[in-house]
């Protein structure tokens, strides 16, 4: 599939967004509230932003923005309007959580709408994940790791952002840190299962099976269905080299995953906490967009089989 800018960023940003709302959240859920108020009413105020963000790209992607208001309402059958309901409900839960946070951060109102975020946060990441997880035609997507790993990659990320807000708000948090660096490992785990599974798992369909041939037999069309190229192999016929998806995919682990799981240990050790947070979150950002780009670069859909592509 073609990576589209506005959707890297899209699930991008949220995962940041919603990750970090998701820490917030757990963190007055355990009853942290009081002693880390600035870092609660920063916090929140920063996951909106960048969910606002990654939802103000999401609108690029489409052709008619004046429309975009119908995707609200087929929640009953699409993961797409699921997760328009969902980011738009997110805000008020966020919004409820910082004023009781500001109000009483000990009360167990407080502790209860910290959790509520927490599972808004998460259940919205969930939705964009089944976006991709729920389509049948792509074995990349339509597998038990898509929606596990946004969540997880969700949590690593918002993690790294988490660290970094402890840090410049309260100084060196060893547990936040060493809680981010498992999260990091966690996600790079994740990751190598994932492109594992994908490389081992046969085609859903070969050219042959497409038209009721015996599995095995080697089928070659005699000619191009077209004579230029169109629609479906700009979005769905989308080709990288295998060299290219190798070295992409190191970079990924290593800028995405090692690096962020390294420094937030030098974090948590007290070893220039605030630069190395910072650099942690940076990594992770980049890491992240080149691993997303990949997502959707190496997904194939079996209706390039019409034109002779390899799934």
């Amino acid at each position: 599939m073609r990576p589209a800018a506005s959707i890297l960023l899209l699930t991008t940003l949220t995962g940041f967004a919603y990750g970090l709302l998701a820490w917030l959240g757990l963190d007055a859920a355990a009853g942290a509230a009081g002693a880390v108020r600035p870092l609660m009413l920063i916090g929140v105020g920063l996951a909106l932003v960048l969910a606002s963000a990654g939802l103000a790209a999401s609108a690029l992607h489409l052709g008619r923005r004046e429309r975009a208001w119908r995707a609200f309402s087929q929640w009953r059958s699409s993961w797409l309007s699921r997760e328009g309901v969902a980011a738009v409900l997110t805000y008020p839960v966020a919004l409820a959580f910082a004023a009781a946070v500001y109000r009483a951060p000990a009360a167990p109102l407080t502790r209860l709408l910290g959790a509520a975020a927490a599972l808004s946060g998460l259940g919205t990441v969930y939705c964009t994940a089944m976006i991709y997880g729920s389509l049948k035609p792509i074995r990349q997507w339509h597998n038990p790791h898509t929606a596990p790993d946004y969540l997880i990659f969700a949590l690593f990320s918002g993690g790294t952002l988490f660290v970094l807000l402890h840090t410049l708000t309260l100084g060196t948090g060893a547990l936040p840190a060493v809680l981010a660096a498992l999260a990091a490992a966690a996600a790079l785990l994740a990751k190598l299962a994932y492109w594992r599974h994908i490389d081992h798992q046969p085609p859903l369909a070969t050219l042959a099976s497409a038209i009721g041939l015996a599995h095995g037999t080697e089928v070659k069309p005699l000619d191009a269905p077209h004579f230029a190229e169109n629609f479906v192999l700009r979005e769905m016929g989308y080709q990288i080299a295998r060299r290219h998806g190798e070295k992409l995919r190191r970079i990924a682990l290593g800028l995405g995953f090692l690096l962020p799981l390294l420094l937030s240990l030098l974090a948590a050790a007290g070893r220039v906490p605030l630069v190395s947070s910072v650099l942690a979150v940076a990594c992770a950002a980049l890491g992240l967009l080149t691993e997303r780009w990949l997502f959707f670069a190496q997904a194939t859909h079996v209706s390039a089989l019409y034109y002779g592509r390899s799934i």
